[in-house]
């Protein structure tokens, strides 16, 4: 950590003198001759505005590929996806395959999923920039108090949310709430659960107080009142998920007393409660911020549209990078399916079977499976959810005028990479196409259904499936044409009911690696370990056009260790910093 905080202290200081100006990049720019120092940035609004604007680049994680350095640190070339049941990778080299076997070390996390940590450190840069607006921004001459108040609460959201990435991977973290001078100590110890927790929503409920419901179409990607709501909510749910809402640890530290780093070292029901509040203060505040579930296309178009639609009413916060770009670009490029259009990675991924049965039918009831292979495939497609086939490009499928018909079957042109059979196409907009080959990915932070799913399932643990929990979860099963879940389930009917429904939902998001660990729910067979199994499809010369046969493409591998990341091992090395368990 020690060489850590030095290099993010060294990057933003150094940057604030002339001998290092280029290290500030697009962020700031000087006349010739004239020295940026702090006191530069710190002198007009229009300085403060474009740190706050670096700030926001620095602090703001992506969910989808990227491979812009000075936003994601390293490249991540693939989604979190592909190391849980969801997906499998079209090509194995990427980092995260490493979690299927069980290869999570010291050494490698921060390479292969932690890459904010590795790389430029922008996780810490963006704290310590957060840190020096809080310090600085009353100092500003000329600035309105309402403006003041409005930086204060991005710079606490910012930091919320890095602290928040840390907390779900690794548990309790040191916490640094003020500008690091070189002189400083920087041997910071980790908090406990609690310390973080408390720090988060604390900068959380700052950051809700003072910043607004909704900015003008030109400031999106900014965090509001809502964003702040969401935050906190999430951070609350994370908190009282049997994860940190223990007494027992998942495994316990060398020295026991230290077991509040990785849990709270009790449990107590009414975490539940406060994450349930939570959530449900968003749903409340959504129509002062113009927010709304997308509800007004069809049912089988209402899903699409969340992706599909840059800055559709129903997202409360999307990371702005960019703006639009090409199929052969990043993210596009890593996710369009491998043979879907020349010039790209040749990567996408497809939907595990393991998964695919989640699915239930339109009609609310289990979809069955033959464990061998039919003929039926096309029929059983059809007659799923319709969410599966706005996540999913199947065989015999419309794309678009490029790819009228997808040929994923055995021998065909999109069966190159196709592991499981069904080619995940959530995000990617079918109106991209050669002629017309850009557009600007809708690179999703935080939505409105996220918070109706954290009420319902925070709702059922602390008072059981009461209405208000069976409405919640109902509202967004309705919007795709799914009917009620069935009266009278008990509270742990109700659980895998809800966590079934998060699961189908938030596919793809950046959400089913953080549940399956923060449920205690990875041994479970297909889960994160035991054998997974895709489709092999072949074209029939006459209808049935399609016929499937079930097959086993690997068998997965989990440590209990995994449930906490590790921190990285030169830093663990210096003394000062404890290790998560099993490392």
């Amino acid at each position: 950590m020690k060489n850590i905080i030095i290099s993010f202290v060294c990057a933003i200081t150094l940057a604030l003198l002339p001998s290092c100006e280029k290290m500030m990049g697009d962020f700031l720019e000087k006349a010739p001759g004239v020295d940026v120092t702090e006191d530069t940035i710190f002198s007009s609004q229009v300085q403060v505005e474009t740190f706050v604007a670096g700030t926001y680049r620095y602090g703001m994680h992506s969910t989808l590929p990227r491979n812009e350095r000075n936003y994601t640190g390293l490249p991540r070339y693939t989604t979190s996806s592909i190391a849980t049941d969801e997906s499998e990778s079209a090509v194995t080299w990427p980092g995260l395959q490493t979690w299927n076997v069980a290869d999570v070390t010291p050494d490698n996390n921060d390479l292969n999923e932690d890459l904010r940590w590795s790389g430029s450190a922008l996780r810490f840069v963006a704290i310590r920039r957060a840190n020096i607006l809080l310090e600085r921004i009353d100092k500003v001459k000329g600035l309105e108090t309402s403006y003041i108040n409005q930086v204060k609460g991005e710079a606490k959201f910012i930091r919320a949310l890095n602290y928040f990435e840390m907390f779900k991977r690794y548990g309790g973290v040191p916490i640094v709430d003020k500008k690091f001078e070189l002189t400083d100590d920087f041997n910071v110890p980790r908090s406990t659960i609690s310390e973080v927790v408390n720090f988060i929503v604390s900068d959380c409920n700052d950051a809700i107080a003072s910043l607004p419901d909704a900015y003008p179409s030109n400031y999106r990607g900014r965090a509001t009142k809502g964003a702040a709501l969401m935050l906190k909510a999430k951070t609350l749910l994370y908190a009282a998920s049997p994860l940190f809402n223990t007494a027992t640890p998942y495994l316990s530290m060398d020295d026991p007393s230290k077991n509040t780093l990785i849990c709270y070292g009790n449990y107590d029901a009414a975490r539940w409660q406060a994450a349930a509040d939570a959530a449900k203060a968003v749903i409340d505040w959504a129509p002062s911020g113009g927010i709304a579930l997308i509800t007004n296309q069809t049912l089988e178009t209402n899903y699409r549209f969340v992706f599909e639609r840059n800055d559709n009413s129903e997202i409360i916060l999307a990371a702005k990078p960019g703006g639009a770009v090409s199929i052969t670009s990043w993210p596009w490029t890593g996710m369009m399916p491998q043979r879907f259009y020349s010039g790209t990675w040749g990567m996408g991924y497809t939907m595990t079977f393991n998964f695919l049965k989640k699915y239930e039918k339109q009609d609310g009831t289990p979809q069955t499976w033959d464990p061998v292979g039919g003929t039926d495939l096309i029929p059983k497609y059809n007659e799923l959810d319709r969410r599966f086939k706005q996540t999913c490009a199947v065989v015999g499928s419309y794309w678009n005028v490029n790819i009228p018909m997808v040929t994923s079957y055995v021998g065909g042109t999109h069966n190159d990479g196709n592991v499981c059979g069904q080619w995940v196409t959530k995000y990617i907009p079918p109106s991209l196409t050669l002629s017309a080959n850009s557009a600007m990915p809708n690179d999703v932070i935080f939505r409105l259904a996220e918070a109706y799913l954290d009420y319902a399932e925070a709702l059922n643990e602390a008072q059981g499936p009461v209405p208000a929990a069976y409405a919640a979860v109902n509202t967004i099963r309705a919007r795709s044409g799914q009917p009620d879940l069935p009266a009278g389930l008990t509270k742990d009917q109700f659980r895998d009911r809800v966590r079934n429904e998060r699961a189908i939902e938030l596919f793809g998001e950046d959400h089913r690696l953080w549940d399956i660990r923060r449920w205690m729910i990875a041994e479970q067979d297909g889960v994160m370990q035991g054998d997974f199994y895709g489709f092999k499809i072949y074209q029939n010369p006459a209808p049935p056009n399609f016929r499937y046969e079930v097959y086993k493409f690997e068998t997965r591998l989990w440590n209990r260790r995994m449930y906490l990341q590790p921190f990285r091992r030169t830093e663990v090395l210096k003394g000062y910093l404890i290790q998560n368990p099993g490392y």
